[in-house]
């Protein structure tokens, strides 16, 4: 029995779809330098080259993708979104602004002189600032009816146009961005790695560099006072010396109540909750570790709390009192996906998640006071998650006419809009609307891929004529589209706005929408600080460039 994989695959789209997937990843394998391509870049180039041969994917499965996608980044970017806009708003506001309006003006201007097919251009500048949402809304634009087309064009031909360019330049943008953002330190002369460390220490963030890992862990012992020493000693002295907290007391072979006045006694049993390396010199102090049942059956947990109470709001870990008080030592605090540095002056923020350690019953107490903990952590709220959707799709509808012309968010950006709402909202109240990281992330994952399949096979299938004309010109013109955006970002960031060297690069990253560039800044850095960055001008710009693709395929 022979088996025709090229028939087979023609007769099921399915399959095709899947193939795409596996060879997205292991085009993405391939390194420029030390990184990798990617996936998103890998899946243009098997969804060009397959297209090229006609295979095809089921109709509508890259906008479930582009749906699925857009929600989940704005809704990863919501938190973020409004304390960014809130502390240092004006500035990434700005960053992205300027990025997009450069790179338009440069498009345009282009188009201009070269007199390009209609589509060609909105390819062109969201390809260029390699941003899926500006392509989704010129796109949705054409495929609308909101575009006049010329004699014998229709709107498939305009959107392959569009598809086309944007495959060909989104490659080019991409590998012209990550050199261009790794080379800008050597150019202007800072060390990114020192001035990432300078931004961890401003910003509290919490970069594991110092951290000795086992400084963090914590146990439950239990002793015996056989040391003449520590006798009439009171509870309240021997924690403050031990910089650890007695959870319960025994004397005469009974567990008793007692207070931060008891005295201690030769014989009696006490367990002892607190960090590993302080447990240690317990060993002298007391005389004896003993393996007291009683003593040792205490629950101790791991949980987190979500800062909600308006009485923990602004408060600091020491104001809080939370190891003296109730015995609970804090191992993380993530704020809008960040990992902060545990430091007592730090001051909580309403949706902040702290994760605590200590005794259930003190735990159960103390997230009483200052919020609640996050139950089913592994669970995903898909009715908030559908449901938001379904409400940016419908505001998307929802258009006004100026002189003739009907405008609105479109599918794009009613989904954005929602997303960072629902995200938001999520971040101060946080009793619904869960979706776990991994969960978010293989939404984003998949739905840019399913997405960008479909950009891919649709530009496959006219590639052969793009690359005659006007493809040669679009490419070069695509070099300058990318660069000159992130020059004019990083210049105005560093000589106007004075910001951190590191956080900008990030920024500028975020400014043209580019995660792999992103990636190459953070390798450099040995940081995480300018995935903060990124994140500031990531959300703005990726709005800035879905309104810039509705505008260039209106215009051209």
């Amino acid at each position: 029995m022979e088996l025709d994989i090229v028939d087979l695959l023609k007769k099921h789209p399915e399959l095709v779809l899947f193939v795409l997937l596996a060879l997205a990843y292991l085009i993405g394998k391939i390194k420029i330098g030390s990184l990798e391509l990617g996936a998103p870049p890998g899946m243009l180039i098997a969804g060009l080259i397959l297209g090229n041969f006609g295979f095809k994917i089921f109709p509508g499965i890259e906008t479930i993708g582009l749906f699925l996608f857009l929600y989940a980044v704005a809704f990863q970017a919501g938190p973020a979104f409004f304390a960014v806009v809130m502390a240092d708003g004006v500035n990434y506001i700005s960053l992205a602004a300027i990025a997009t309006l450069i790179g338009f003006i440069f498009t345009y201007v282009f188009n201009l002189i070269f007199q390009f097919p209609t589509g060609v251009s909105a390819g062109l500048l969201t390809g260029s600032l390699t941003t899926p949402a500006g392509l989704a809304a010129a796109l949705d634009t054409v495929s609308s009816g909101e575009v006049q087309l010329g004699a014998g064009l229709t709107v498939e031909k305009v959107m392959q146009n569009i598809s086309v360019t944007y495959a060909l330049t989104f490659l080019v943008a991409d590998i012209a961005a990550i050199l261009l953002s790794r080379s800008l330190p050597g150019w202007f002369k800072f060390d990114l790695k020192a001035e990432s460390q300078k931004a961890a220490q401003e910003k509290n963030v919490d970069e594991g560099i110092e951290k000795q890992p086992l400084n963090w862990e914590l146990t439950l012992r239990a002793y015996e006072v056989q040391n003449p020493d520590i006798v009439s000693k009171t509870i309240a002295e021997l924690q403050k010396l031990s910089r650890c907290e007695v959870l319960s007391y025994k004397r005469d072979g009974f567990l008793r109540d007692f207070q931060p006045n008891t005295k201690l006694q030769l014989g009696d049993r006490l367990s002892i909750w607190g960090k590993i390396e302080q447990q240690d010199l317990l060993d002298s102090f007391f005389g004896a570790e003993v393996a007291d049942r009683d003593l040792l059956s205490l629950k101790i947990v791991n949980r987190d709390i979500i800062i909600t109470k308006p009485q923990a709001v602004g408060k600091s870990l020491q104001d809080l009192n939370i190891t003296q008080g109730y015995a609970c030592y804090p191992v993380r605090i993530t704020r809008a996906g960040h990992d902060l540095a545990i430091n007592p002056d730090l001051n909580l923020a309403k949706g902040d998640v702290l994760t605590l350690s200590g005794p259930q019953l003190r735990l159960d107490k103390l997230a009483n006071e200052i919020g609640f903990f996050e139950r089913n952590v592994n669970t995903t709220d898909l009715v908030t998650f559908s449901a938001g959707i379904i409400s940016g799709f419908l505001i998307g509808q929802i258009s006004i006419e100026v002189g003739g012309i009907a405008i609105g968010l479109g599918a794009s950006g009613g989904l954005l809009l929602m997303g960072i709402l629902l995200g938001y909202l999520r971040s101060i109240h946080p009793t619904f609307g869960r979706v776990p990281p991994a969960t978010l992330w293989i939404f984003k994952e998949l739905g840019l891929l399913l997405f960008l399949a479909g950009v891919g096979i649709t530009a496959g299938q006219g590639l052969l004529g793009a690359l005659k004309s006007p493809g040669p010109i679009v490419l070069l013109c695509s070099l300058v589209v990318a660069t000159m955006p992130i020059i004019a970002v990083f210049l105005f960031g560093r000589y106007q706005l004075k910001m951190n060297p590191a956080l900008l690069l990030g920024a500028v990253t975020g400014s043209v929408t580019c995660t792999p560039a992103m990636a190459a800044v953070t390798a450099d850095a040995q940081s995480s600080i300018p995935t903060i960055g990124y994140a500031g001008t990531y959300a703005f710009a990726t709005v800035l460039c879905a309104i810039a693709g509705s505008i260039m395929a209106r215009l051209t």
